[in-house]
């Protein structure tokens, strides 16, 4: 049984690295903004393998799931990744070892580009 929630506002986080990015919350989606690659990196980079990766993917997917939210991640001002209560498991997110997680790898690769 999912319980719908209407989320909004803005949180400006700085990474161990002194990096900083924002979280922005708008109705129902959520949206993680990283100004370059770099940043997702090495926020990424910090601790979590393939196993224990897969089972926050799955809790966070969960909690989406009872809340009827959906969690974006955009670098450089590309949409890169998309978690929603219909998403599924592709091929290509099995392979990375990211659950449901819809990947986009144009925007992404756009994403690189303009991070260099």
């Amino acid at each position: 049984m999912s319980v719908p929630v209407d989320v909004n506002g803005k949180l400006s986080v700085t990474a161990e690295s002194g990096e900083q990015f924002d979280i922005e919350a708008e109705g129902d989606e959520i949206a993680i903004n990283l100004t370059n690659l770099w940043i997702g990196r090495s926020l990424a980079k910090q601790g979590l393998g393939r196993k224990k990766r897969k089972a926050v993917i799955r809790k966070v997917h969960a909690t989406l799931r009872r809340t009827d939210l959906s969690l974006r991640v955009q670098i450089a001002g590309q949409s890169v990744a998309y978690l929603s209560p219909r998403s599924k498991e592709s091929l290509l997110s099995k392979l990375f070892g990211l659950g449901a997680v819809e990947l986009k790898p144009r925007a992404f690769l756009f994403a690189v580009l303009r991070s260099m």
